[in-house]
């Protein structure tokens, strides 16, 4: 929801940019087309930042009896924890 919102504003941010230039403000634009340009910008690099790509046919991957609700898909997420590296994976619950 909140990457809903921020791909929406950072749109109305873009329009007010246009309608700057439309209106004959040759830089009016420039900040709030900055500011559009860098919001599109966090969001394209946020979604990898969070999740970690993790191969779980490395390691000595076990699961540590962990059990809950991602907040983000509504899903069960059962947790595993490499004993070498002490990451830690949450895949689907079976």
């Amino acid at each position: 929801m909140l990457r809903v919102t921020v791909i929406l504003v950072s749109a109305a941010l873009a329009l007010t940019a246009g309608l700057q230039v439309a209106m004959g403000r040759p830089f009016g634009w420039l900040p709030v087309g900055i500011e559009a340009l860098l919001v599109a910008v966090l969001v394209a690099f946020e979604r990898g930042r969070y999740r970690p790509q993790i191969n779980p046919a490395r390691g000595s991957w076990r699961p540590t009896g962990e059990r809950f609700r991602d907040p983000t898909s509504g899903e069960v997420v059962d947790v595993y924890a490499d004993q070498n590296t002490g990451a830690r994976d949450y895949r689907p619950a079976r």
